[in-house]
């Protein structure tokens, strides 16, 4: 149950192509990263995904028209197998993104347990009202942020990936 809501994803897919097919297939529907571009100057890619492709794993991610800093890093690693190839695949938050929600959230978790120390132990704040629950409404915003985030875009490279890498899933890690 609690795979479930970590943000990130650990998969297995299964392709009939060969390793060396895929990643020339796989150089075929991946678009370079373009450089940072603001207004006019912002870029559209033609692909739906964009990244880098290596003979035996690729990173990539989607290629989206809006700014979502919980958009999944998609590595992959490319193994020769009998009747194909198998494609082990780990989606990741950034690293920026973890260290800053790492930071924030624990910020906001040590203020949590001051609020609920003072609380338990002095009897509560005298005249505090409602101000006392911020602490742990934007405890539970971070991390339902981070998750659902996370998770609505994973969800939408899952599929994606099945027609990208010619490949079905034979083992999902975060579904058990």
């Amino acid at each position: 149950m609690i795979k479930k809501l970590l943000p990130f994803e650990n998969l297995v897919y299964h392709s009939a192509l060969t390793k060396e097919e895929l990643a020339v297939h796989l150089q075929n529907e991946i678009e370079a990263e373009k450089s940072f571009g603001f207004g006019r100057n912002r870029f559209s890619y033609s692909k739906p995904y964009i990244g880098k492709v290596y003979p035996d794993k690729f990173e990539i991610k989607r290629a989206i028209n809006y700014k979502n800093s919980f958009l999944p890093l998609i590595k992959g690693e490319i193994k020769e197998d009998i009747s194909g190839s198998r494609i082990n695949v780990n989606m990741l938050l950034p690293d920026f993104v973890k260290v800053f929600m790492c930071i924030w959230l624990g910020i906001v978790f040590l203020v949590s347990l001051g609020t609920l120390y003072v609380l338990v132990f002095n009897n509560g704040f005298n005249g505090g009202g409602p101000f006392i629950f911020i602490p742990f409404i934007m405890l539970f915003a971070g991390v339902a942020m981070v998750v659902f985030g996370f998770k609505t875009e994973s969800k939408k490279s899952i599929s994606d990936l099945e027609e990208l890498l010619q490949a079905k899933i034979i083992q999902n890690s975060n579904s058990k």
